[in-house]
Formats: C-alpha cells, structure tokens, sequence
C-alpha cells in the first residue's frame, strides 16, 4: 500500500560495561568513554536517526556507525542486519539509557514508507526538528538545528532531492551520492522548521510520482507547474503547509490516503491499527457494556446502581474526549467518593461492605454478571491505554498520567459495585 511504514527491526543489542584497553584504543574512546552499548538493525538510515536520538536524551556519544555493503539481505549473520552503531559513555547505565531512546525512536518515529502498492520501493522522507550532537556533527551545524533526512533510490533521490531545494529556503549540508553501501542516495537538508518539512513533502512527491509513471520522458516541470499540478503549495512556500500530515513523520499529503484517519486533526493522520484508535474502539466498546449493565440493572430494581453507572458513563465519555480535543482529564467521582476513596474500598470490601473477596457466579443473576465483564473490559482497556499512550506525545504528560491513573480507579469503583451488589443479592 502506498506511504505504508516500512518499519526497522532490532536485531541485537549488547553493553560492554567496561571496555578493554586494547579494543577501546581501536574503536578511539576518550578517558570518559569507560562503556559501550552496541545495536543492529535492518535499516541503516533509521537506525543513524535514532543514534542522534539517543545523544539528545543521555550523555553518550556515538563512536560507531557503518552500513554493511548490499543491506539486509546479504547480512553476514542472522544479528547483523543492515547497520551497526556503538555508544560510548562514563558508565553503562548511561549508555543503557541512550540504547533506550533509541529503541523508542526507531519503534515509533524512524521508517520508511512504500511509494508504490507492491511495497517495493522504500523511501525515507524523515523530518527531525531538532538534532542532537550526532548527525549536527555530520552535517557541521549547531545541535538544536532542524534537519530533513532525505533517503531513496538513486534515481528517485537525485530526483527528489533536486525539487526538495527547490522548494524551500534549505541548505543540503551532506549529499549521499548514488550508490551508497545499501544502493540508495540521499541528503541532508537544514533550515528553519517550516523550510525543511517543506522540502520534505517535495522530496517524498516526486518519489511517489516517479513510482506511478516511472517510464515518462518530458521537461521536468517549473516549480510553478508542479505546485499546479500537486494543488498544494508546499513546493513553493515553506510556510504553508499541504492539507494532510502523518502524525510523527512531518509527510505532507495532498490527499487523505486510504488506510489512515485523524488522532486529532487533519495535520496527525495514523493508521487505523495505530495503538490510540483501538483504545478509542476499546473505550467506545466499555461505554456500550456500561450501557448494558446499566440497562440490565435498572430490569432487576437496582436503580442505585444504575444511576452510578451511570455516572461512570459519563466519565468514559468525558475521559475519551480529554484524549481526542485535549480538553483537561477529568475527575472519576461514584456515589460522591473519588477514585482514590473507591481504591480504598476495593481493598478492604469486608470493612466497608459486608463483603469479602468475591468471585461471581451464575446464581448472582445478570446484573452480577454484567458489571463482572464490565470490571474485567476495564482493566483490558487500562492495559491498553499503557500501550498506547506510554509512548505517544499527542497528549500532555500530566494530563496522560491523569488519564491512566482514571483508568486504574476505574476497575476499582466497578468491583466497588460488584461487590455491593453481591452483597445485597446475597441477603435476598
């Protein structure tokens, strides 16, 4: 499918906690380089992204980084991949720390993505706002600069490249010329924010269009022709932006692609299958089992117990729109009693409820057994907002956290209720 992820894959990571002389002379650390973290990976040019990465958010230096000749496919083992890179630091907790963000960089930031249906030609369109020391370094600019990261085919990166300069007040600092160790070709572009995801978005649609026609012999279009043709003017202006953005990426669209919807505008387009849209299927799904249990225990007289379930309806219902609009996270409040309070009960049922640890059963009825599966759907959607929100910044962090500690205070009040229906079932 076209602009699917073509995503890297780590194959080994190691540390070297204090390193031999010999070795450490050969490999050129300084007196403070006392460690090494080593990492392989199947794409080179995501796993260099991640490396500067890695020196943004721990103090270590990159000492090591080589493609292998013919990529992936000709690997020399089943661990080596398309590229290694090696962090040296004081000591290894620090270097286990910029191994760290780089894992998390190349999960969820660094890919490819096809240009065509068959997913045959990869391309790396790839806009770091702010690099670290390492590839400022190798583009001899100032750490903090914005960076397009520009990779392709040889043919489609000459291309590109050239309507990538074209489009926007950039520099190329460092040009990968045709064929690299991996036979692809590239560049790095600098500039102001806006100019180099400018040149980004231009450098990835003439990528994409060479992949639908690629046997087309005309005059390459102006600048002007090509704006009229793509009907957007990012290949013109550095501060007007195409219609569409994936979240992530900085890739500009002209169009919506199929596959892909808003994690909050037009400008953070995701996949379908991204972790927060099926938490937000999930808690749509909970607020229909809240509906049901409500329903069910309304039928059989608990209208208490309706009503707070009610109550934690609307919760779920303010909760998901917290994490779409950005609006603040709310409070979680049953009966009057806050989510820390109803914690506090879930933990001592027999003292406050007349209730001890309680495993349902059919004879309980359905009210029993639906707030049941409503507490055990709770405590699946939690998990699931750990994965899906741990590593995402559309939200704020406090406000996340608020948002994950709702959901954990959540399955409690629901085993709350639970367990004062059993109780009063059980005296019936």
């Amino acid at each position: 499918m076209i602009l699917e992820p073509i995503k890297p894959a780590v194959l080994a990571t190691r540390v070297i906690p204090q390193v031999e002389p010999q070795l450490a002379k050969e490999l050129g650390l300084t007196s403070h380089h006392r460690s090494v973290g080593m990492i392989t990976c199947t794409i080179d040019d995501c796993l260099y992204a991640a490396l500067d990465e890695g020196t943004k958010a721990a103090a270590v230096d990159v000492v090591y980084a080589k493609s292998f000749y013919a990529g992936s496919a000709h690997a020399s083992g089943p661990f080596s991949g398309e590229i290694i890179g090696i962090y040296a630091a004081e000591d290894p907790e620090i270097v286990s720390s910029g191994l760290q963000a780089a894992l998390n960089y190349l999960t969820n930031k660094a890919w490819f993505y096809s240009a065509d249906a068959n997913n045959e030609l990869g391309f790396f369109p790839h806009v770091i706002p702010s690099v670290g020391h390492y590839l400022a370094a190798q583009a001899k600019v100032e750490p903090g600069t914005p960076m397009a990261y520009l990779i392709a085919p040889p043919m489609e990166a000459v291309l590109a490249l050239d309507q990538a300069l074209k489009a926007a007040d950039v520099e190329m600092k460092v040009f990968w010329a045709p064929p690299s160790e991996t036979n692809f070709a590239g560049g790095l572009l600098v500039g102001d924010l806006p100019a180099v995801e400018a040149a980004a978005a231009a450098f990835q649609e003439t990528v994409l269009d060479l992949a639908a026609t690629p046997r087309r012999i005309d005059p390459a279009p102006s600048v002007e022709a090509l704006t009229e043709k793509l009907g957007a003017g990012t290949a013109v202006s550095s501060t007007v932006g195409a219609p569409y953005r994936i979240h992530g990426s900085g890739l500009e669209l002209n169009e919506k692609p199929a596959g892909y919807t808003h994690l909050l505008d037009n400008h953070s387009l995701v996949r379908k299958d991204h972790p927060v849209i099926r938490l937000r299927g999930r808690m749509d799904l909970l607020q229909a089992q809240v509906i049901d249990a409500a329903v069910t225990a309304g039928a059989e007289g608990h209208d208490d117990v309706r009503e707070e379930l009610s109550e934690v309806l609307r919760y779920l219902r303010d909760l998901l729109a917290a994490e779409v609009t950005g609006r603040p996270v709310p409070e979680l409040t049953i009966s009057g009693f806050s989510g820390d309070e109803l914690h506090k009960i879930s933990h001592d049922t027999t003292r406050y409820l007349g209730v001890g640890w309680v495993l349902p059963d059919p004879s309980m009825g359905a009210a029993v057994a639906r707030l049941n599966l409503l507490r055990a759907q709770a405590r699946e959607t939690e998990l699931a907002a750990q994965d899906a929100l741990g590593a995402d910044d559309h939200m704020a962090p406090a406000e996340r956290d608020r948002l994950l500690h709702g959901m954990n205070r959540l399955s409690n009040a629901l085993y709350v209720l639970t367990c004062k229906l059993v109780g009063r079932v059980k005296n019936t």
